[in-house]
């Protein structure tokens, strides 16, 4: 397991891993996946593509490749899952910082349950679901527990008229199964279920998501912009 290691896009130090210039400033610290990827933000609550194994969960290994930061996870429970997490920043307009998690999982078992979740919370001051038409990008406003449209692919959730900068959290549409929106006072938190099929023995599942954080100005058209290109990509073909 790498110790201390420095690459183009980041710095990892035993579990701690942090971006080098001129990446946008964030850390995570892969022995504890659920906090995902934390943005250098005045707003201490922000937290990025964390990932919800249902339990405790450290990495067996853990490398940087690039600007990518890669970690395989072993939960230890009846599932016998073994996950592949792969975080990178993606490009964005100026004043924008936006990351990808590309996520794998595969079992030892004849069949097991796949579902894992991917987290990530903000304070602001509303949400919404995005989906596309006909006519383009529609965002229809959201509340926590609301049932998620059938057209919906993401979640932005408004920074409102202050400082505070809005989040927006997009699956990719092939993969999307499951989102879910709860909040405690003013802190929103998007949960997004992936794998929810069941895995067999020598199958390999593979999810992506996406989460930009920008200004609160112009949020829809930015994160619409963004959900775009998003959609566009290719599927990854190695983690």
């Amino acid at each position: 397991m790498n110790t201390s290691r420095a690459s183009d896009g980041w710095s990892l130090a035993g579990s701690i891993a942090g971006t080098l210039p001129p990446l946008p400033s964030a850390t995570v610290d892969v022995a504890a996946p659920g906090g995902g990827v934390e943005p250098a933000s005045p707003d201490s609550g922000l937290r990025l593509l964390g990932i919800d194994f249902r339990g405790p969960c450290r990495p067996s290994d853990q490398w940087i490749r690039g600007s990518d930061l890669i970690a395989v996870y072993e939960p230890d429970d009846s599932r016998r899952l073994r996950a592949t997490a792969l975080w990178r920043p993606r490009s964005a307009p100026a004043g924008i910082a936006a990351w990808e998690l590309v996520l794998s999982a595969q079992t030892a078992l004849v069949q097991s349950d796949s579902a894992v979740a991917v987290v990530s919370q903000s304070p602001a001051a509303g949400a919404a679901w995005g989906g596309t038409t006909n006519s383009g990008r529609r965002w229809i406003p959201a509340e926590p527990g609301d049932l998620r449209p059938t057209a919906a692919t993401c979640v932005l959730l408004h920074g409102g008229n202050g400082p505070r900068p809005s989040l927006l959290v997009a699956v990719h549409p092939q993969d999307v199964r499951q989102i879910e929106i709860d909040r405690e006072a003013d802190l929103f938190r998007v949960r997004c279920w992936l794998f929810s099929t069941a895995i067999e023995k020598g199958q390999l599942f593979r999810s992506r998501v996406l989460a930009a954080v920008g200004p609160a100005q112009d949020d829809e058209a930015w994160s619409a912009r963004l959900v775009a290109e998003f959609a566009a990509t290719p599927a990854p073909l190695t983690t």
